[in-house]
């Protein structure tokens, strides 16, 4: 994934980004949630720290920095569900399941699997795929 290309795409339609994560918080977070996030998440938050003051893609996708994942997982009650990103407010989120291999969103109280990697999830979100819906 060209995260330089994503960040370019996404600065250009005046989407508030955070800048880089630093490594010492991608660490604490995976130690919190006793579960350890891929190599292109790292990659990619290395780069950017999700989207700043909730904002949004035009197709009304947030990508969560790494402080509103830790936050919104200690408010869940379903602690497998690890959350990233979200469309309409939290109309339905995009994320991890603990033990589970892929990028699941949640309807109606089940995860439903819709990429392979976390990098298929961000091209899905660029292209506004409709398997995100």
């Amino acid at each position: 994934m060209r995260i330089d290309k994503i960040k370019e795409k996404w600065a250009s339609e005046n989407i508030k980004l955070n800048p880089p994560a630093p490594i010492h918080s991608i660490k604490a977070t995976e130690e919190i949630f006793g579960f350890r996030f891929p190599d292109d998440f790292k990659k990619f938050y290395l780069k950017l720290d999700g989207f700043a003051d909730w904002d949004w893609t035009k197709n009304m996708f947030s990508i969560w920095p790494l402080a509103r994942i830790l936050e919104e997982y200690h408010n869940e009650n379903d602690k497998n569900f690890i959350v990233f990103a979200d469309y309409l407010i939290n109309s339905h989120q995009i994320g991890f399941v603990k033990g589970k291999k892929g990028i699941f969103k949640n309807s109606n109280e089940t995860h439903e699997l819709i990429a392979d990697t976390f990098t298929e999830a961000i091209l899905l979100i660029n292209s506004d795929a409709d398997i995100l819906y």
